[in-house]
């Protein structure tokens, strides 16, 4: 990890008026003072990293930190993990660090235990206490399904409902994948491979605060080219103000299956469908095969990361437009994450590195001490970043 260096203001031989070392204090409080915690996953435990204004990180003491299962959220006063059946909170203190496992709970010993052990994604909304999991691989059950727990202000962790998809023939169906949540956290939504193209898999909010399949969904894709008959999504991610991104591809016709645009739909705040005014002619393509997505917090970004790290401008229901090129070309990046401060994250588990970025609506630039070795990381979940 790089050191940490702090500039120290020049010491003047004069009296001078006292502002100017306060001033000269605060800015450099300013400066050193943490803007997010940065959490990653690796095999050995979790590590945790302080960042400052200028993306400098700082491992905090005693990483890498015990967790039981898989690292999936983290909510401010908890992180929380996902085992094989279990789910975990461990408190987290004041300087970020991972304390004390605070609670678990049996996913087995609620409704839609019977399609099986837990898997990736989960999912934790805006406020950070309904915190959605995925239950899938019953060679008997024929289903899969989804938990919400309610995470209480001590960690405690109570299930509030389940909603479980079978088609009632095959021995298994195709995973129920949730991934991002509109911006007034009341709907829900995921993109899912299926034969014959991906699909939009949509969720709306229950009373009781679970998520349950939105029978109001509908949608509008993108204008496709007259030679493909449609556009079938593959990541997805809502922006601050009521409006999804999604990486679409062509799954028939001459552009099958390696070429992807990145498309806008706006989201009906009643309902939850998706409408969008977008074309293939006006949708930028990428230039990476993506597996990973992220929005930045302001909305006006999104990154996508695969064999190389690429950035779009987000005009929220216009057509997003490009933002550069391919940076890090040679690199399989598996995670990409913001903070509030201008930082774009991107972390590759097959050369165990982290890379930082200053990013503003015009440039682009690595940030000091970037990029950080990581050893083994892993998992779907292996980056989480939480600004202060």
């Amino acid at each position: 990890t790089a050191p940490l260096t702090v500039a120290l203001a020049t010491v003047l031989l004069y009296a001078g008026p006292a502002f100017t070392q306060t001033a000269s204090s605060e800015a450099t409080k300013a400066a050193t003072a943490p803007i997010a915690d940065v959490y990653v996953q690796t095999q050995h435990g979790v590590n945790v990293y302080t960042a400052n204004s200028a993306g400098l990180l700082t491992l905090v003491k005693g990483s890498p930190f015990y967790d039981s299962g898989q690292m999936e959220a983290v909510n401010g006063g908890f992180l929380l993990s996902v085992g094989t059946d279990y789910l975990h909170s461990y408190r987290i203190e004041s300087d970020g660090a991972i304390g004390a496992q605070a609670a678990q709970i049996d996913t087995q010993k609620y409704a839609g235990y019977q399609c099986g052990t837990t898997f990736d994604p989960a999912l934790l909304d805006h406020t950070g206490q309904f915190f959605t999991v995925g239950l899938y691989g019953s060679s008997s059950g024929g289903c899969s399904s989804l938990q919400t727990y309610k995470v209480a202000s001590n960690g405690q962790f109570t299930f509030v409902g389940d909603s479980v998809s079978t088609d009632g023939v095959h021995t298994s169906v195709y995973q129920t994948v949730v991934s991002t949540y509109s911006s007034n956290d009341l709907f829900a939504y995921g993109a899912q491979e299926q034969q014959g193209g991906g699909v939009y898999l949509a969720y709306r909010r229950a009373s009781a605060g679970d998520l349950v399949v939105n029978g109001s969904f509908t949608e509008k894709d993108p204008t496709p080219n007259p030679t493909d008959s449609n556009y079938a999504p593959w990541l997805v991610a809502a922006d601050n103000a009521g409006h999804l991104a999604a990486v679409m591809n062509e799954p028939f016709g001459p552009n099958c299956c390696s070429y992807f645009q990145l498309a806008s739909y706006t989201i009906n705040s009643q309902t939850g469908a998706i409408s969008s005014t977008n074309t293939y002619q006006n949708m930028p393509a990428t230039q990476i095969y993506p597996n990973d997505i992220a929005m930045s917090w302001s909305g006006n970004l999104v990154a996508l990361g695969g064999l190389g790290l690429e950035l779009f401008h987000f005009n929220g229901a216009s057509p997003a437009t490009t933002f550069g090129g391919v940076l890090l070309p040679k690199v399989n990046i598996d995670k990409v994450a913001f903070d509030k401060n201008n930082h774009l994250y991107a972390l590759s588990d097959s050369s165990g590195q982290l890379y930082v970025y200053t990013v503003t609506s015009s440039s682009v630039t690595e940030a000091p001490g970037s990029p950080y070795t990581i050893s083994k990381p892993y998992g779907y979940t292996p980056l989480i970043i939480v600004p202060k």
